[in-house]
């Protein structure tokens, strides 16, 4: 969703903006050691950015159905793949959850223990809600808003610069979820206050991991809180995009409506049963509707954003060689770090294209009579 409100996401005057959603589902831990890859819903089974590849190919955990919701379906077998890779583990954990109709227990649940939040308090006591998924979020747009003023610098029209297709979105929620660390979590889940206190003198205090001094003084009002901090570059893009001039300050979103936006208030929780069940068939009458083609992707012409070809080997080698000569010159840690990176890019796209070749045959070198 562009951070302009002159971009209508209807048919007005202004440029149409794109109304294609995903669903995330994020699982994070008390003490911030363990976060899991989120499981992600879009509309189409295999998206034409996809070109052909599944997401687990790309290295995402991805379900579809025709609404891009979660169902008991998705839910379950999620649930289940994670309690058996907890079982090889030898682990057992109590996993809090909203209260909603899709999250139905499946009774073959041996490492898992599932409690869900009372109705009508997911809002007040889930940890997520007190600023891990805000923090996400606020990473995904300030990292959008980024890649806008750099396709405007390179002379795409103000009206393209915010033309995503669905696996580059994939791409930087996956960075921006990656960025939500260790300190924001466990601020959350304290900010949440549903721990029980701990004694280190008794048995029941391996329940709950002791927290370090350092992340008890903090709170989510300090300048150094992280979500604070990614609501920071959220408003610096915002305030980049606008002396670019692709931005004009009269249409300028606020944070606010950005981090929750009109077209998220969709309340998963009030959806019905018949909701979801349509949801499934809908998925299902598409799945059998292409069955007879050669792809199993859901049609969405709406949601899809061309790519260019995909540069040559040979081209990106070009590149390469060209932003070590730009960056020759910068005396900064980050510009280090990314030569020794561009160092090793021939290398490993090296090793990578030598993968994908196929053994000839000496047939090959004759012309077929």
């Amino acid at each position: 969703m562009p951070p302009d409100r002159g971009l209508a996401n209807k048919l007005t005057s202004g440029v149409k903006g794109k109304r294609n959603r995903l669903t995330y589902l994020v699982v994070t831990n008390a003490d911030g050691s363990k976060k899991l890859p989120p499981l992600i819903i879009g509309k189409a089974q295999k998206p034409r950015a996809f070109t052909n590849k599944t997401g687990a190919q790309l290295g995402f955990h991805y379900r579809s159905n025709a609404k891009a919701w979660m169902t008991s379906t998705i839910y379950q077998e999620w649930l289940l793949d994670w309690d058996r890779a907890l079982r090889n583990e030898d682990r057992k954990i109590l996993l809090l959850q909203d209260n909603f109709s899709g999250h139905v227990i499946p009774e073959q649940l041996t490492n898992i223990h599932v409690i869900n939040f009372e109705p009508n308090l997911t809002a007040h006591v889930q940890p997520n809600d007190q600023g891990i998924i805000r923090c996400f979020k606020a990473n995904y747009r300030a990292k959008y808003i980024q890649r806008a003023i750099d396709l405007y610098e390179t002379n795409i029209t103000p009206s393209q610069i915010y033309d995503i297709n669905q696996l580059q979105a994939m791409r930087l929620a996956e960075d921006a979820w990656n960025e939500v660390d260790t300190t924001t979590i466990r601020n959350c889940w304290r900010k949440a206050n549903i721990l029980p206190d701990t004694d280190s003198s008794s048995p029941s205090s391996s329940i709950c991991p002791s927290l370090p001094i350092s992340s008890l003084i903090h709170t989510t009002e300090t300048l150094n809180d992280p979500c604070s901090q990614a609501e920071k570059r959220v408003t610096e893009a915002l305030d980049e995009l606008e002396a670019t001039g692709a931005l004009q300050r009269s249409n300028r979103m606020d944070l606010a409506e950005l981090l929750n936006p009109a077209v998220e208030a969709h309340d998963l929780f009030e959806a019905t049963d018949e909701d979801i069940f349509q949801a499934v068939m809908d998925a299902k009458m598409a799945r059998e509707a292409n069955r007879g083609g050669d792809s199993d992707e859901v049609a969405d012409d709406s949601a899809y954003v061309p790519s260019r070809p995909r540069p040559t080997r040979n081209e990106a080698l070009q590149a390469t060689l060209l932003l070590r000569d730009y960056i020759n010159e910068l005396d900064d840690s980050f510009a280090r770090k990314l030569e020794v990176m561009l160092g090793s890019f021939g290398r490993r796209t090296r090793v990578i294209n030598m993968q994908g070749m196929k053994d000839s045959k000496i047939t090959h070198y004759f012309p077929s009579k």
